[in-house]
């Protein structure tokens, strides 16, 4: 008779076996020879688990987990054997098991940084995002070079919005395990929504060049990085080679045939990109067949996220561009979400509140925020129902303001939810109105435009330009911005409110500052131009020049771009239009950092005159210059977006701010920047007369009226 040893030998030489036979994939066999050695040996409980690993590689979860339990019964604190059974129990989404599965291996085994991981993933799964990232973070205090919880963590802390661990967690991910394309991406994600632009741009090209043949999702990401930073030429190319990739997707095919610049080298740069966009429009249209035969809704609903920002600030009539490509994505629409695309029947209004929605990812502490939160705070609440749709994960005390005036909050952040499920819970909530104050600013709001979620749809002048949906009914605008022909540039029933359109209310002044605490020279004259420099027109250049030549004591304010490329891009300009005329750049024309929002009030407050831009001119800008006592000079243009500083002197009464010509304004803007006894006159009739601009009610009874009117209400006390 063989003796025990001789049994345990036996079965310690068919587990290795069983081991070499899984390694070479005879996973069948593996398992042959495990049987055999649980049969010399039943109470040994490292059999029972092997086998439980086996089955598992075999896809029999239910066994697996079976002989796992048999290794726990021959040994209760076997922690490995819990975390095992957590891991499939996961992989079957039975999230709760499984995490008690895990919380059972660190109760037997409390420096085990696996099972801390797998319990993160689970809790994560679970929806306990905070929980998870505590479990990842105690995964890598106790093993540093876990790449894996690393990731992990990262991914938490990312789902947490906190991006600078997030930023940190993947880095270290990286470190551990170079190859990881996936980390790469959200580091770039990351990255590229910190506003790090190049470190952003290094990490999505590592992600692309890992995976050269599937790379077309990273070079998408890419290419919008390329265009922040204002390189138009590599952001085409990236695209251009994603759409080789990939030539049925929709997200590189609208990268690459309408992506604009920034600043343009000149007017004929523009013109050119005007045309490449018109003949874009052209070949989306006859490729509309080819992008829904070759791709999931879902997929072409998400890729269809796009708007055509940057066209609005080349000076020219936009509305057929804009019908061009909104009746591009109504032909998509049409086929891929019909159930968004359908009339909506206005209903009985008698006797209720009008339901109104207010859709924006932009009321915030920014312009949006300021110009239209009293859309919403300041409307009649005993007639009015207000739902209030936040796209944007970021809140602020402007946001918070807008969700304790409103009836309903919807926090829809897009990317996490998507456009299907947005226009979903649009839908659910029933609405007679719905209104989008800024369209034209984020792409997930313009694709929701395009579709029919109410019976009455409008656009506000958040983004002064026309949306060419169909579908938008009507466009609120201001009485005072809009030329007598105003109706022409819309597709939509042009809705003129007096004076802002709005109720704005009026800055708050800091304390005054010095001009050497922002580097601004003593002595000279300082003419403010503040636009974001993708508003500044080329055509301004030469204006810009001119006033620097007849003033020599002259200089020119403005602000940096949100990246080098597109200040030095603005920089090469104006030294150009300046040499043209025989001067010299270097200490004419002045770039400042971006700033506290009091520090730029006091930049207005240090300088002399500040001069609108012609095709787009300022508006909070303007507001912000006239509330500091800044004369501010303009030139009205042919469209709304060049005529809001316009409006808001003519309320004022200061038209001999207002220019009749180039000449003109260039006259204008030297007497106020060189006679000082006249632009204390004019800064004295601003601060008396400011009250004619901030503040106004009469906008918003008018828009209440116009609600009512189209409900055949009429509008009560």
């Amino acid at each position: 008779m063989t003796n025990p040893p001789d049994f345990l030998n036996q079965a310690e030489a068919l587990q290795q076996a069983a081991a070499r036979a899984r390694q070479t994939g005879n996973l069948q066999q593996a398992l042959a020879y495990l049987d055999q050695a649980i049969a010399l040996s039943p109470q040994e409980s490292r059999n029972h688990f092997l086998r439980g690993l086996m089955l598992e590689d075999l896809h029999r979860p239910d066994e697996a987990i079976a002989s796992l339990q048999n290794a726990i019964h021959l040994k209760p604190d076997y922690a490995e054997a819990y975390n095992t059974i957590g891991i499939i129990l996961h992989g079957q989404k039975r999230f709760e098991q499984a995490a008690a599965n895990f919380r059972e291996a660190i109760h037997h085994k409390s420096d085990y940084p696996g099972a801390y991981n797998n319990l993160g993933t689970s809790l994560s799964a679970l929806g306990d995002v905070g929980g998870a990232q505590q479990q990842f973070a105690q995964a890598v205090q106790l093993k540093p070079d876990y790449a894996l919880a690393h990731y992990n963590l990262g991914i938490a802390c990312m789902a947490m919005e906190q991006l600078n661990p997030a930023e940190t967690s993947f880095i270290h991910a990286l470190r551990l395990k170079p190859d990881h394309v996936q980390a790469y991406s959200y580091l770039g994600s990351i990255q590229h929504a910190l506003g790090k632009l190049d470190e952003a741009e290094a990490s999505f090209t590592h992600a692309a060049q890992m995976k050269p043949v599937k790379n077309g999702a990273e070079l998408n990401k890419l290419a919008r990085v390329y265009w922040e930073q204002g390189r138009i030429e590599q952001t085409l190319a990236a695209y251009r080679q994603a759409h080789t990739l990939n030539p049925h997707e929709l997200k590189s095919a609208l990268g690459a045939l309408l992506s604009l610049p920034a600043v343009y080298r000149n007017q004929i740069d523009l013109l050119e990109a005007r045309q490449r966009v018109a003949h874009g429009l052209k070949i989306l249209h006859a490729n509309i067949p080819n992008f829904i035969s070759h791709n999931q809704p879902e997929q072409l609903l998400d890729e269809l996220r796009w708007n055509n920002f940057y066209l609005a600030y080349q000076g020219l009539d936009d509305k057929q561009l804009q019908m061009d490509y909104a009746q591009f994505v109504a032909a998509m629409l049409d086929k891929i979400a019909p159930q968004f695309m359908q009339p909506r029947a206005k209903k009985d209004a008698a006797g209720r509140r009008l339901r109104i929605g207010y859709l924006s990812s932009f009321f915030k502490n920014c312009t949006v925020g300021k110009y239209f939160r009293s859309w919403i705070t300041r409307l009649n609440h005993e007639q009015f129902e207000i739902f209030f749709y936040h796209t944007r994960q970021e809140t602020d005390p402007v946001t918070q303001e807008i969700i304790n005036a409103c009836d309903h909050f919807r926090h829809l952040v897009a990317g996490p939810v998507s456009p299907g499920s947005i226009a979903t819970s649009v839908l659910a909530d029933d609405l007679d109105i719905l209104v989008y104050p800024e369209l034209g600013m984020d792409r997930t709001s313009f694709l929701l435009a395009a579709m029919r979620l109410a019976p009455v749809q409008c656009a506000g002048w958040g983004h002064p330009v026309t949306s060419g949906h169909a579908n938008i009914d009507y466009f609120f605008s201001s009485a005072a911005m809009e030329p007598d022909n105003a109706e022409l540039h819309y597709s939509e029933k042009l809705i003129l409110l007096e004076g802002l359109a709005t109720y704005y209310s009026k800055p708050v002044l800091p304390t005054p500052g010095r001009r050497a605490d922002f580097a601004l020279p003593e002595g000279k004259s300082l003419y403010l131009c503040p636009q974001s420099l993708f508003k500044i027109h080329p055509d301004n250049d030469a204006l810009l020049a001119h006033i620097l030549e007849r003033d020599p004591n002259g200089v020119i304010v403005l602000f940096a771009g949100r990246h080098p490329n597109i200040t030095n891009a603005m920089f090469v300009r104006l030294a150009q239009a300046l040499r043209a005329r025989g001067l010299e750049p270097q200490g004419r024309g002045i770039f400042l950092p971006s700033m506290a929002h009091d520090d730029y009030l006091r930049v207005n407050m240090l300088c002399d005159v500040m001069l609108d831009t012609l095709h787009w001119s300022g508006g909070n800008t303007t507001l912000d210059a006239l509330a500091c006592g800044l004369p501010v000079v303009t030139l009205p243009g042919e469209f709304m977006r060049g005529r809001q500083s316009y409006g808001m002197l003519k309320c004022l009464g200061l038209d001999e701010l207002i220019a009749k010509d180039q000449d003109d304004y260039i006259e204008i803007a030297l007497k106020i920047g060189r006679d000082n006894a006249w632009r204390q006159q004019v800064v004295q009739r601003i601060n008396s007369g400011s009250n004619k601009i901030f503040e106004m009610e009469t906008s918003l009874r008018q828009m209440e009226s116009f609600y009512h009117s189209e409900f055949n209400l009429q509008c009560g006390g």
